[in-house]
């Protein structure tokens, strides 16, 4: 837990930082600051992602710190990203993996159209979800709706009496409250937001998508083990600058973390130092992206 919060950390005080250097500084080099605040934005998902792999039956104070500092401003909670995300270690590149159904394999063009398609709408799309959550609890009927669009559930269930839909559509009732409270203390209080989080949050949906759509084979996989996990799924972005913004936190240590979901990404780089020197077939497979 000490590796999250001095990451979470980290990502404030370069945040803050920037916020200084935009009032300081040119309005030129406003694309600059907005750039490495838009991936500390990123690197705040990462944060709640390494969370999701923790058990939820009972959070405790330090993971609601973390959930409420990291995951409300990108307009999530740890539940949420733990429903999609875990279905997609379950089932990765898989017919029931709910990122293979919603991203292509697609380079060059194509994977910067659909980048700039989805990214900027990213963190809106989450935040409108908690908004739906409270519609969805109130009226069962909407809650496969909220499950398959916003949860991305590929399952085909019927979802209306599902305990862990209901869990997350509960805790994203804070999140709305929370966006409500920002939006009015922007527009009455503290205008600089508009500039300080809401342009740049669509430029931290882009580096999310970017990722997702570069770290996977997106083919079906015939037979899921470790050596297709290494022909499919890949390391990328793992300098200090790829790192500050398409890989924070060690997320770049991808196929590592899908052969070891359960590794804090504080210790991801040992491990892929072992398997460097170990697996020949990993070191076959991994181009550093």
């Amino acid at each position: 837990m000490l590796h999250l919060y001095k990451a979470a950390f980290f990502d404030y005080l370069v945040i803050g930082l920037c916020w200084l250097l935009i009032l300081k500084f040119s309005v030129y080099l406003y694309p600059i600051w907005s750039l490495i605040i838009a991936g500390r934005l990123h690197a705040f998902g990462v944060i709640i992602h390494d969370l999701s792999h923790s058990n939820l039956k009972k959070k405790n104070v330090l993971t609601r710190i973390l959930e409420i500092s990291c995951g409300y401003i990108i307009g999530t909670s740890v539940n949420a990203m733990a429903y999609h995300h875990l279905r997609h270690h379950s089932y990765t590149l898989q017919n029931n993996d709910p990122y293979f159904n919603l991203n292509k394999k697609c380079t060059g063009m194509k994977r910067l159209f659909l980048t700039f398609k989805k990214g900027p709408f990213f963190t809106l799309f989450w935040v409108t979800r908690s908004f739906f959550a409270p519609f969805a609890l109130l009226f069962p009927k909407a809650r496969n709706f909220y499950g398959r669009f916003f949860l991305q559930d590929v399952s085909g269930e019927d979802l209306t009496y599902s305990r862990e839909l209901r869990t997350c559509m509960i805790e994203d009732i804070p999140i709305a409250v929370f966006h409500s409270l920002l939006l009015w203390l922007t527009i009455s209080k503290v205008p600089f937001l508009i500039f300080g989080y809401y342009f740049i949050a669509p430029a931290a949906g882009v580096l999310c998508i970017y990722r997702l759509l570069i770290e996977h084979e997106y083919e079906i996989l015939e037979n899921k083990n470790d050596y297709a996990m290494m022909e499919t799924t890949f390391d990328h972005h793992l300098t200090f600058f790829g790192k500050m913004l398409v890989g924070p936190h060690n997320i770049g240590f991808h196929c590592i973390h899908h052969l070891h979901p359960n590794i804090g990404f504080h210790a991801l780089p040992k491990v892929r130092n072992w398997y460097l020197e170990r697996s020949q077939h990993y070191l076959k497979n991994q181009r550093p992206r």
